[in-house]
């Protein structure tokens, strides 16, 4: 008699995550000055597909173009709280080495919120200004309005990549940076 050899489980992002011996509940991404940024993707048109972002030292996948379209929504979301912040900021020397690396696996849309932040210098001579969109497991600290503009930006491209390539993109095609575009109703 044979012996039959029983299916390989499905593997999902969440499904690893979830039989990890430890995970980062939370991070602080902080984001000053131009930002660039490369864009991968893997397996697309397929159940796995995803689209990888890599800025700096952090990379984010995400496995859906609901869950880009959701980031996107929460950077656009910023906007106005942008006005308390400076345009620019002297960019940070760049230390690949002295900075953790982060990566972040998006599977679905996110919640989010924005939170305008200040704090007065240990002198007490100036207070600092800053935005923080909390997307839960990450908050970006954006400290300039160039940061915000270009993570905008790279984001979009990250949006537009994952519509082509991502299953559910036909469903998540609309722009948040778009006037018309309503929060979280799908086209």
């Amino acid at each position: 008699m044979a012996r039959r050899t029983p299916p390989a489980p499905a593997v999902h992002a969440a499904s690893l995550a979830a039989k990890a011996p430890a995970f980062v509940a939370h991070t602080t991404l902080r984001m000053r000055g131009n930002q660039t940024a490369t864009i991968d993707v893997y397996n697309a048109r397929t159940p796995h597909a995803r689209v990888v972002m890599t800025i700096n030292t952090t990379i984010m996948t995400f496995w859906s173009a609901a869950a880009i379209q959701g980031v996107l929504e929460a950077v656009i979301a910023a906007k106005t709280s942008l006005i308390h912040i400076p345009r620019a900021l002297p960019a940070l020397p760049n230390d690949p080495y002295g900075q953790p690396r982060i990566c972040v696996e998006w599977t679905t849309r996110p919640s989010y919120a924005v939170v305008s932040q200040s704090r007065i210098t240990d002198d007490g001579r100036q207070a600092i200004k800053w935005t923080d969109i909390n997307i839960k497991p990450v908050t970006i600290q954006l400290h300039d309005r160039v940061a915000h503009k270009s993570l905008v930006r790279i984001l979009q491209d990250v949006h537009a990549t994952a519509i082509t390539v991502c299953l559910d993109g036909p469903r998540h095609r609309e722009d948040p940076t778009y006037s018309s575009y309503v929060a979280g109703v799908p086209n």
